[in-house]
């Protein structure tokens, strides 16, 4: 099967590792042309990638004109996602994203809507889904193997220093950046929407963030099933695993990941005779950004939405888009209400 063609727009940072570990050697595309706003940034890319300077460019807009592709990968601040929607979608590419989707709801809703007139697909990279672990947690709950579900809690503390960086001066850093993620997959584990969040958000005296580092939520799901969030990306301390540690509470015991280690626990009542069974997660054939970058492949090939399509994803965008408003307003706001 031939290999798609692939613009990568954002070489430093994490585009960087997108680049080292993925774009540079996948089986399913050619990377055909290198974007970056920083020269600098473009050559050391260019030249430790193998990507020619007539490969090179300083906007997608001059990529586009330049080389023959079939689909733009962004790694770029939230903002621009929208821009590069527009190009990418006018000129009948498709287009993967970093999380989160967009900035606003507004420009997300607009990707959608871009991505269905063009027929393209559009697919966000929400790749923490795609671990062993995660998917163990997940073939748990949804098997019923410690019976019905009933609430659940989700714990996330790690001091990622961000200095110098785009993180360090946005509103709501830990949750626009990393709390994505985990209202992602608590989507994902447990199979239900989010629908209504409660937040409060902070920002710790010690913080080295410019804005709030820290959050507490209160979700309800679907079904009317509760979910808690607690976390800090500036707590000096006892650290969590960056999927978070989890508690699932079910009828007939609790399911547990624990610094990515799984286990299903059960007792009699007054905690007699507790019952710990560490479960071991079997191999999946690819991880992480592996997953993703090879899903939407897929749903290139097979015209087909990837599972972290964006009509998904708006679920876990909108979602944060809620906790912001929330941690604002001091309200509970309801997904109905961002997503109309």
């Amino acid at each position: 099967m031939s290999k798609l063609r692939l613009i990568q727009c954002g070489a430093g940072g994490f585009g960087d590792h997108w680049l080292q570990g993925h774009t540079s050697q996948s089986p399913d595309f050619d990377l055909v042309a290198l974007v970056d706003l920083s020269a600098e940034t473009l050559k050391a890319a260019g030249e430790k990638y193998g990507i020619a300077p007539e490969f090179r460019f300083a906007s997608l807009e001059e990529a586009l004109d330049a080389v023959e592709a079939d689909a733009v990968l962004t790694v770029t601040p939230p903002h621009v996602h929208v821009e590069h929607a527009r190009l990418a979608f006018a000129r009948g590419l498709h287009l993967m994203t970093e999380k989160p989707l967009a900035d606003t709801v507004e420009n997300g809703l607009e990707m959608l809507t871009l991505a269905r007139e063009a027929g393209r697909q559009l697919v966000v990279s929400q790749q923490y889904r795609f671990s062993p672990p995660v998917q163990m947690l997940k073939h748990l709950l949804q098997d019923q193997s410690r019976g019905v579900f009933g609430h659940g809690h989700l714990d996330f503390y790690i001091p990622a220093d961000f200095t110098g960086t785009f993180r360090e001066k946005m509103e709501f850093p830990l949750l626009l950046d990393m709390t994505i993620h985990h209202l992602d997959l608590i989507r994902c584990v447990t199979g239900r929407n989010i629908e209504t969040v409660t937040a409060f958000s902070s920002r710790p005296e010690w913080s080295w963030y410019q804005h709030d580092s820290a959050l507490k939520l209160l979700l309800e799901l679907e079904g009317g099933i509760p979910f808690s969030y607690s976390g800090d990306w500036s707590a000096l301390g006892r650290t969590t695993s960056w999927n978070g540690d989890w508690r699932l509470q079910c009828a007939n015991g609790s399911l547990h990941m624990e610094l990515d280690k799984v286990s299903s626990a059960g007792c009699e009542r007054w905690g007699r005779e507790v019952v710990v069974e560490a479960m071991e997660p079997p191999a999946i054939e690819r991880v992480g950004q592996a997953h993703t970058l090879h899903d939407f492949a897929e749903a290139i090939r097979s015209g087909n939405p990837a599972e972290t399509s964006g009509e998904d994803n708006i679920k876990s965008f909108g979602a944060v888009v809620a906790a912001m408003i929330s941690a604002k307003e001091k309200r509970s706001v309801s997904l109905a209400e961002i997503l109309r």
